[in-house]
């Protein structure tokens, strides 16, 4: 085995300088494109459409909501947002800057969190291009991400934690993890999600007591597991996710989602596990397996790294949304476990270089901007071709009177679009429940027991979309005629109001 890795080192790179220098400056370009080149897209996410209005309303009233303020049936209903903070700097970029600036948010976004996942696995000690292709493979596992939504934050700052503690184990200078607390003030205003990383350091606070409960058994454990007083800087971060508006509500709200709404684990798709029939499934799945045969080939065992990987497998494989758990966690192990066995390498390419690739991505991601045609009027012909903007228009127009029915996709967009006729159903789905939203879906699929539901029976106004099941029969229903009707949306109006 010790002459195999002297005479074929996996740690080793051909070529001349030069041309080594050339190659990887293409890769590095090649990788910082990935997500965001994916992130250039028309903005199509149902939900930024309900933030533009939470923040519209927080800038109007200096606060926070508590309870709902935007449903028909819910009104005055306790429900907290809990990424306040991003729902406000979206409805600032929108207001300031339009579509457009959404979709550069997300650009901007996916910048860091290429730097920091190439940063995880970075000096690791394999071959440059080992480096790039396992970073390329993370990245393209978290393409179907990039979209406005709060999780891109939580992508972002659970990769510089994971970033800051490896950096503190590495130079064994805890005094680091001390940056931790500030990120979790930041990261409890903009994302829930911030639970995770919070599971992250009790993780590693944990090590110590492990590590010293294991010794007295013979285990062989890694030496380098963190002082006791590294549970002060997990307290401390607990305490930090309690400076927000909300301070202990955010946990109850966690508690409700683990123990009261696993329904829309069902319903909602981002929600649903892996099927494996995309490929950027299979990628998570090797990039696990890379990271738990790194796990297996430490010479000792250490308790922090296993801990977080059980941790990240059971979140990405009981929901997909979560894959960039998992896949952060694993090329930070391997990362890791290669600078074990491999001499870090001097840095191989100069700052000429580095600002080579740079410029070939800036250049790349403008041309990629004006062939896809993200200006604001396309972003806005696209919203008009997805979204029912003619139908709210006639709505409007006509002054037609509530109470408004509508389905869960385009909930988001009429509370913005629509304030005046208060939504039946929208993504807030920690606000109405798994059984109201289970019979939205039954409703709009024209399920068994569709004409009994008690929101439709109240409804004077109907806003549907044109291929929709409950489209089809609400055509042959006498309570209801058509009133507006465009390639996108069809309007129906009671046919008698008074019933």
């Amino acid at each position: 085995m010790a002459s195999f890795f002297s005479n074929h080192s996996p740690c080793s790179s051909s070529g001349s300088s030069g041309e080594r220098a050339f190659r990887l400056t293409i890769l590095l370009a090649l990788l910082y494109l990935v997500l965001p080149a994916q992130a250039l897209l028309p903005i199509d996410d149902p939900d930024i459409w309900w933030r533009f209005r939470v923040g519209e309303w927080i800038v109007q009233h200096h606060a926070v909501p508590f309870v709902d303020y935007y449903s028909a049936y819910d009104l005055g209903k306790p429900w907290i947002e809990y990424s306040w903070l991003f729902a406000l700097l979206m409805y600032w970029l929108h207001a300031h800057f339009g579509l457009v600036s959404i979709t550069y948010f997300i650009v901007a976004m996916a910048m860091g969190i290429s730097a920091l996942v190439y940063l995880l696995i970075r000096r690791s000690g394999l071959p440059a291009f080992a480096e790039v292709a396992f970073a390329g493979f993370a990245l393209a596992s978290m393409k179907p991400l990039m979209t406005p939504r709060p999780w891109l934050i939580t992508i972002l700052l659970f990769a510089l934690e994971l970033f800051i503690i490896a950096r503190s184990r590495l130079l064994g200078r805890y005094r680091l993890l001390w940056w931790l607390p500030p990120l979790f003030v930041i990261w409890a205003n903009f994302h829930i999600q911030f639970i995770y990383g919070l599971a992250v350091i009790v993780a590693l606070a944990l090590e110590a007591p492990a590590t010293a409960m294991l010794t007295r058994f013979g285990r062989p454990i890694d030496a380098s597991a963190p002082p006791r007083g590294i549970f002060f800087v997990a307290a401390a971060c607990a305490a930090a996710t309690l400076v927000t508006p909300y301070h202990v509500l955010l946990y109850r709200q966690i508690f409700d989602y683990i123990g009261g709404q696993t329904g829309i684990f069902q319903n909602i798709v981002e929600l649903h596990p892996m099927f494996f029939r995309a490929p950027g499934d299979w990628l998570v799945l090797f990039l696990a397996l890379a990271a738990a045969f790194a796990l297996g080939w430490r010479r000792n065992w250490a308790p922090y790294p296993t801990l977080i990987f059980i941790m990240a497998a059971f979140w990405a494989f009981r929901a997909r949304r979560d894959v960039w758990a998992l896949v952060l966690v694993s090329v930070g192990l391997i990362g890791e476990t290669a600078r074990a066995f491999c001499p870090v390498r001097e840095r191989e390419l100069s700052p000429r270089w580095m600002a080579s690739a740079a410029v070939a991505v800036i250049a790349s991601l403008f041309g990629l901007a004006a062939a896809r045609r993200i200006t604001e009027a396309n972003l806005q012909a696209v919203v008009r071709s997805v979204y029912p903007v003619e139908a709210v228009d006639y709505v409007r127009r006509q002054r037609l009177p509530g109470p408004l029915f509508n389905d869960y996709d385009w909930g988001g967009f009429l509370l913005w679009s629509l304030p005046e006729l208060p939504v039946v159903m929208d993504g807030r789905v920690n606000l109405y429940g798994d059984k109201k939203f289970e019979r939205s879906l039954n409703t709009w699929s024209g399920g068994d027991g569709w004409q009994n539901d008690p929101d439709l029976a109240r409804a004077r106004v109907v806003i549907a979309k044109s291929d929709r099941p409950l489209t089809k029969l609400l055509r042959a229903s006498p309570k209801y005629r058509v009133a507006y009707e465009d390639k996108v949306a069809v309007v129906f109006v009671a046919a008698n109001p008074s019933d």
